[in-house]
């Protein structure tokens, strides 16, 4: 099992990881976004929804409360040391970071997939692309920095010195 020693492994695994970000918060919108046009202009038309605004006001309350949930995920996936100690030989460090990535910047392009709802029962496309914006937005604040995958990486090798007792 490779361990990620070097500060060379570290910006590896930091690129891995933003690459991540950039395909699921900036390629994946934009694809939604041309996949929501195409759908809406040469797809099946079921007729607008009238009176979307409540429903917008909505989901921008929904989209701002992903904010403080993906803050608590990045928090507790920089802040623990369980994953570690739970089956160490089964654990890797550079799992847990594509894990993390997985899930902040899964939560981070829920307000895209709002969006697309919203736009595909009839809102427009200026709110649309507010939601994918919103999106870049949190890639943006949350994405995992250098310093926090060497600290991950740190808490890795102090534990596998010491390994906890059972």
């Amino acid at each position: 099992m490779e361990t990620l020693t070097s500060p060379v492994d570290i910006e590896r695994m930091h690129s891995r990881v933003l690459n991540l970000g950039l395909l699921m918060n900036v390629f994946a919108p934009v694809v939604l976004i041309f996949v929501g046009v195409l759908v809406r202009t040469r797809g099946i038309d079921l007729g607008a929804v009238r009176d979307l605004g409540l429903f917008f006001w909505v989901l921008i309350a929904v989209a701002l409360s992903e904010i403080p949930a993906i803050y608590f995920v990045k928090r507790t996936f920089l802040s623990r040391g369980k994953s570690f100690e739970r089956g160490s030989e089964n654990s890797n460090v550079e799992q847990t970071l594509f894990q993390m990535g997985v899930i902040i910047f899964s939560l981070s392009l829920a307000p895209t997939i709002y969006g697309l709802v919203y736009y595909l029962l009839g809102g427009s496309l200026e709110r649309f692309v507010l939601f994918a914006a919103f999106t870049l937005f949190c890639f943006m604040v949350f994405k995992p920095k250098q310093e926090e995958i060497s600290a991950i990486v740190k808490r890795h090798q102090d534990i596998g010195e010491n390994p906890p007792e059972s």
